[in-house]
């Protein structure tokens, strides 16, 4: 990933560091290395970048280039009021430079993605830096490529240029792109927490964006976060904690249900100390109508390594994993991760209806994020 930046004043970066159209690719779940599929790179990196026409004003021509300097693009041309600048000069590189516009950066050790670009416009033969302008500091891919604002890396870097007045058509040429085949290249944001001991993490596309868990989970004490696609629909949810209803989901009765796809996910961890369940897979499981569920299927979508039922016949999905230590139970789903009269989102008049949802867009997304989990102690 492309990790030029200044650090003069570091933008805020949402460490996170849905659905477009994307195809599903298998995946070795529970590792560090899933990459969405194709098209869902080519669609939130392929649409259209917010509109260009805001500029600087009119350009002024750079007038006595011989009195201080001749306007070459290198520091030494660089001036300005600001007290820092003198220190931090020497540690910022050229970035680009086109037209009366100057982009300079620096890397920060270990933290690349908390840096900036620091802007210059050429006055005088002078490429000047004023810190009173909005156009000064400019943020760094880092932080474009985990916006929270549905936009791709490139199109979050066009909104800066446009906003604070720089011509957005010099944009390539002064902070360059993400790196080729970086997930900010192909539109895709990762979601991380590490409050647990653990990093869980997970990819998702740009048009998708974070949201507020609160109220959405039936896992209690620990963090969470919830997924809406690029029209605000709600997605998925991730959980960790405790559970407050394993045994009483509030389920009456047992109903046949059918596995309708499953993929494992070995990667991710388990406690060793709870009950033989099997190994952590993805699935996607429909019930036929049970008292108060709301039928006639429903079907639930997610991460489980527990047990349905026996013979085809169950009362309660158990989308959770109990995870070792301080990870507590996790769960990574499209509804509350355990049963009850209103869990499903996802309801059918027919199990081959169900079954036919597979073949969806909407499902082949929602199955591509799900299983880009990853869950790694952190030492």
């Amino acid at each position: 990933m492309l990790t030029m930046a200044a650090a003069a004043v570091t933008a805020g970066v949402l460490v996170a560091t849905h659905l477009g159209s994307i195809n599903t690719v298998p995946v070795t779940a529970g590792t560090s290395t899933i990459m969405p599929s194709a098209s869902l790179m080519a669609t939130s990196a392929g649409t259209a970048s917010p509109t260009a026409s805001a500029t600087a004003g009119p350009t002024e021509t750079p007038t006595a280039l011989a009195a201080v300097g001749h306007g070459e693009c290198t520091k030494e041309n660089v001036v300005g009021t600001a007290v820092f600048l003198s220190e931090l000069l020497p540690k910022l590189e050229v970035a680009g430079c086109s037209g009366e516009w100057m982009a300079l950066s620096q890397t920060v050790a270990g933290m690349p993605d908390s840096s900036s670009f620091l802007m210059a416009r050429l006055r005088g033969g002078e490429f000047i830096v004023d810190t009173s302008q909005p156009y000064a500091q400019v943020a760094g891919w880092g932080t474009a490529s985990q916006n929270n604002e549905r936009l791709s890396a490139v199109q979050y870097m066009d909104k800066e240029f446009t906003t604070k007045g720089i011509p957005v058509e010099l944009r390539k040429s002064l902070v360059g792109e993400p790196a080729p085949d970086s997930l900010a290249a192909l539109g895709i944001k990762t979601y991380e927490d590490r409050s647990t001991g653990y990093k869980v993490s997970f990819n998702y596309p740009a048009s998708w964006q974070i949201g507020d868990p609160s109220g959405s989970l039936s896992l209690t004490g620990g963090p969470g976060t919830a997924l809406t696609n690029s029209s605000g629909q709600s997605m998925a949810q991730l959980a960790l904690g405790e559970t407050n209803d394993w045994s009483t989901s509030g389920c009456l009765n047992k109903a046949p249900y059918k596995i309708l796809d499953s993929q494992p996910m070995p990667g991710l961890p388990v406690d060793p100390s709870s009950a033989a369940q099997g190994t952590p897979r993805f699935v996607y499981v429909a019930m036929t109508s049970a008292a108060n569920d709301g039928g006639p299927v429903q079907a639930g979508i997610g991460i489980t390594n527990r047990i349905a039922g026996q013979d085809g016949i169950g009362c309660v999905l158990d989308l959770a994993v109990a995870g070792p230590g301080a990870l507590k139970f996790f769960s990574f789903t499209d509804r509350r991760p355990l049963g009850g009269p209103t869990w499903g989102l996802y309801k059918f008049n027919t199990m081959e209806e169900a079954a036919a949802f597979t073949q969806t867009q909407g499902y082949k997304d929602l199955k591509t994020v799900i299983t880009s989990l990853t869950i790694t102690k952190v030492d």
